[in-house]
């Protein structure tokens, strides 16, 4: 509630003073009703002129809803028939209130045309291929009108022709001599199997020709090949692609430039210089390797003001000096990296002489003291301890004990053996809210787990499975471990929410990487049409999981009996850690890291690692298979630290990692280089930044300025406008209308074909985008026959309306007057009467005798009050006069002795 002309208010405070002034002045009970009452009445009517107003959700009905038709008039719709969108306009012009908007050019703003129009009152009917490449994203798009209750459908007109389209990814700057690795992805309009051939050039010579096949059903193909540049400066990768299913040669030719900068400078601290660490860096950078920090002596932070990173290897903590330390956290602090690489002499080795407490630990992202045991993957278990799991299944126990049959299934199962589980319950309030894990390799802990849920109960009211995520999401957060939602309910769903506010809940573990597992138990004869399903029949539990993000599975029992999955079908299988063996498998914990992403180290082991504690704010990337920390990372101030908790593949014989220093393993060790080094450019002169760009769509340009004064930079002769972001870097939006490569002061910029010609053929991901808000994907035919029936002709929505609560509070204050006034009058009329008979008695006992005076004290004028307070003010000013006139007296008597 809010005021709209909330400086009445003030009133109030001059209002109440006045009221307990004369309240106090009242003489007897009736005139402090009388008071009280006209003070009650002007609270209200000041209130009432403020305008009180509050927003109320007001469902309401159009039987002619409008009609939103946008239309994708785009390039990439070439592809398809024309005219549909003419077509449906006509078709729903006598039966909608329809509006006709189109999307023209090279680039398509679909997600800024949904957010638009996604009102709650519109229905949208996207007639396009789901390619949005301009301003919000298609996703974004839908997630505003799933908020606002719109339904979105889409009609995809029919594939007529074919085409390919080729891009180059990968990192535009490079060391040179490095090996770098590039990807080349071909997408198809269609899903047929077709066969294409691409060359890659680079500086105009062929280094590449391959014929490759997509199959069937395939619209997208990257494969990656490696190369190196050999010299400083610009050079340049062009694909081109050819194909007998290609119509469109627009966007068959793609060309990357690349920018070569010279090796950084690296110190590798270690006392085995020939280990394979040593070998792997040195292979990328410019090595200076020494045994100590001490060797610098009193040039220790110039000779770290000329390096990009540091490495330590197996470093014992007694050859680190105080001083080292203190030059080493200024050098993080100030932007530079820093890895530090375990062994039998560092973290948590020796004992009693580990890092563990001392000040070298805090610059560290882990604390060298073992973690407790975790397993690979995280368990949440949402179990439906509502109302409704009372209900009896087929097998006359109740539903809820054959989902706690089901929940003690997942715990025992060996697909699980090595993860850890936590549950939630599902309805009006959680059990279990802290979150707290059990890693069930451990057989108490497992145990410990089934007891809990073995003593659940129903009780918890109503199903709120929205409820139940928002607790589970900060634990997701908060976790590293690759996250599996098992949530085993009866599919009583709609008691409290709507279907697309159950869509969303879920859709927010998308986020962490969340796989989700719907097991519904339910009875055929207790199904509810609007809890269960909605009125097309569609279950709401297993539209859930179609309709979720990221990868749904739905498993149900129409008997309510317990269900048994075969998790191995479902997931695939389970690679088992080595049990009673020496070796520990490597796996990635966050995939979604810059370090891991796009790496595969199935198959690498390690034989042996420190114990490791990551700290909060850590991030834990690498895990061996009982899920000890290998490889943790934090920024440190402006820098970036990295502690990889094995050795350096040679470790004094022992050779606990000698499989990471090889392919595939190498790949990390350079992406943590890297990660930790950040910017690997010199920091001196003037370094540029900037992608290479599509036609059309605008691209930042960053500029670093390590010497005095401000930088100059020219495009086609013209000089850029730059823009200050912070001291020393200055940015600039540039945007280009045309192909080819240009040249800002020395620094190249490709500009390949419009956006609009990579992405072709239909979105991916746009059916299940367009079903999360509960519409459908037609064809045209199909529209025109089963959109009504699908979405009727009228729209039901909430919206919020101002209410004034004006005109209650005025009938509150007339209430109260006329209350006290019939009250007053029937108070007087009582004591008139017993007055007249009081006199008639007298009379009759005194005949003759003048009657005695009544007493009419009770009814004493009611503006006595008045000239009180007209008397008080007369006193009042006489005494401030009589002040006054004393003061003047005053003033005349010092003036007079002045003189």
């Amino acid at each position: 509630m809010y005021f709209d002309h909330s400086w009445v208010l003030i009133f109030l405070i001059p209002a109440v003073l006045i009221a307990l002034y004369f309240f106090k002045k009242a003489v007897g009970r009736k005139q402090q009703l009388l008071v009280s009452s006209r003070a009650v009445i002007a609270v209200i009517l000041i209130i009432a002129l403020a305008n009180p107003i509050s927003f109320m959700t007001v469902t309401r009905t159009d039987v002619n809803p409008d009609l939103v038709l946008v239309v994708d008039n785009t390039s990439s719709m070439g592809y398809f028939e024309t005219g549909g969108g003419q077509e449906l306009y006509d078709y729903f012009s006598d039966k909608f209130q329809v509006k006709y908007d189109t999307i023209s050019g090279t680039t398509t703003a679909l997600g800024e045309k949904v957010a638009q129009y996604a009102d709650g009152r519109n229905q949208i009917i996207l007639v396009s291929d789901g390619n949005s490449n301009l301003g919000q994203t298609l996703e974004e798009g839908i997630d505003v009108a799933v908020q606002t209750n719109t339904t979105v459908s889409a009609v995809v007109p029919t594939l007529i022709q074919n085409d390919l389209s080729i891009e180059l990814t990968g990192d535009k700057s490079v060391i040179y001599s490095n090996t770098q690795e590039f990807g080349i992805t071909v997408r198809q309009a269609g899903t047929d199997s077709v066969t294409y051939t691409y060359v890659i050039k680079q500086n105009n010579n062929t280094i590449l020709n391959e014929t490759m096949t997509m199959e069937e059903g395939e619209q997208e193909k990257t494969t990656y090949f490696q190369t190196r540049f050999m010299y400083l400066g610009a050079h340049t990768l062009e694909a081109t692609l050819t194909s007998s299913a290609d119509t469109d040669t627009v966007n068959n030719v793609f060309t990357k430039s690349i920018y070569a900068i010279e090796k950084p400078n690296v110190i590798v601290v270690t006392s085995e210089s020939g280990a394979s660490l040593t070998q792997v860096v040195g292979s990328l950078y410019n090595v200076t390797v020494v045994e100590n920090l001490t060797v610098f002596g009193d040039n220790l932070g110039e000779a770290l003001a000329g390096t990009k990173t540091v490495v330590l290897d197996d470093v014992y903590i007694g050859n680190l000096t105080e001083s080292d330390v203190a030059y080493l956290k200024e050098y993080v602090s100030d932007g530079g990296g820093l890895m530090v690489v375990g062994g039998k002499t560092s973290f948590d080795y020796p004992v009693g002489h580990s890092y563990l407490d001392t000040s070298f630990e805090k610059l560290l992202p882990v604390v060298s003291v073992p973690s407790d045991w975790e397993g690979i993957q995280d368990v949440y278990l949402f179990i439906d301890v509502s109302d409704s799991a009372s209900s009896f299944a087929a097998n006359n126990e109740s539903i809820l004990s054959n989902i706690k049959k089901s929940a003690i299934n997942i715990i025992e199962s060996d697909y699980f053996k090595e993860a850890n589980i936590t549950y939630f319950t599902i309805g009006d309030q959680s059990r279990n809210d802290s979150g707290e894990f059990y890693f069930v390799g451990n057989p108490s802990e497992a145990q410990a787990l089934k007891k809990e849920i073995e003593d659940l109960k129903t009780g918890d009211g109503q199903t709120d499975l929205v409820h139940t995520f928002d607790n589970a999401l900060p634990i997701m957060e908060n976790r590293s471990g690759q996250p599996l939602v098992i949530i085993i309910s009866d599919g009583n769903l709609l008691n409290q929410r709507t279907y697309n506010e159950l869509l969303r809940a879920t859709n927010q573990a998308d986020k962490y990487g969340a796989t989700m597992l719907f097991m519904n138990l339910y009875t055929s004869g207790s199904k509810r049409p609007d809890q269960f399903n909605d009125s097309r029949g569609n279950i709401y539990a297993k539209s859930l999981m179609r309709n979720y993000k990221g990868d749904g599975v739905y498993v149900e029992s129409n008997q309510g009996l317990p269900i048994y999955p075969n998790f191995s079908q479902m997931f695939g299988e389970v690679e088992n850690p080595n049990e009673n063996v020496t070796e520990s498998g490597l796996y990635i914990s966050n995939p979604r890291h810059f370090i891991v992403q796009g790496v595969n180290i199935s198959g690498t082991n390690v034989s042996g690692y420190n114990g490791v504690t990551p700290k909060a704010g850590s991030d834990k990337l690498l895990i061996a298979s009982d899920g000890s920390p290998i490889l943790t990372v934090w920024r440190y101030g402006l820098g970036r630290v990295a502690a990889l908790t094995t050795d350096n593949g040679v470790g004094n014989g022992n050779y606990w990692a000698s499989e990471l220093y090889t392919a595939p393993g190498t790949k990390i060790i350079s992406a943590t280089t890297n990660w930790v080094m950040g910017d690997p450019n010199k920091e001196s002169g003037l370094v540029i930044d900037c992608p290479d760009a599509f036609v059309g769509i605008p691209v930042t340009l960053r500029v670093q300025m390590y010497d005095e004064g401000v930088p100059v930079l020219t495009l086609d002769d013209q000089r850029i406008l730059l823009t200050m972001e912070s001291e020393g870097v200055y940015t600039a939006e540039l945007t280009f209308n045309r192909t080819g490569t240009f040249n800002i002061s020395g620094y190249p910029v490709t500009v390949n074909y419009p956006l609009e010609f990579r992405d072709i053929g239909v979105y991916g991901d746009f059916r299940k985008l367009v079903e999360s808000t509960g519409g459908n994907v037609y064809t045209v035919a199909q529209a025109k026959a089963l959109y009504i029936q699908n979405n009727g002709d009228t729209t039901t929505y909430q919206t919020r309306e101002a209410v004034s609560f004006n005109v209650f509070l005025l009938l509150l204050a007339l209430i109260i007057f006329l209350a006290e006034v019939i009250y007053r009058r029937v108070v007087e009329i009582k004591e008139l009467k017993r007055l007249h008979e009081e006199y008639d008695k007298r009379e009759k006992e005194s005949p003759g005798a003048p009657p005695p005076r009544p007493d009419m004290s009770q009814f004493r004028r009611q503006n006595d009050m008045a000239a009180d307070v007209k008397t008080d003010a007369k006193k009042f000013l006489a005494k401030m006069k009589e002040t006054k006139d004393k003061t003047k007296d005053k003033v005349k008597d010092k003036s007079k002795k002045d003189k």
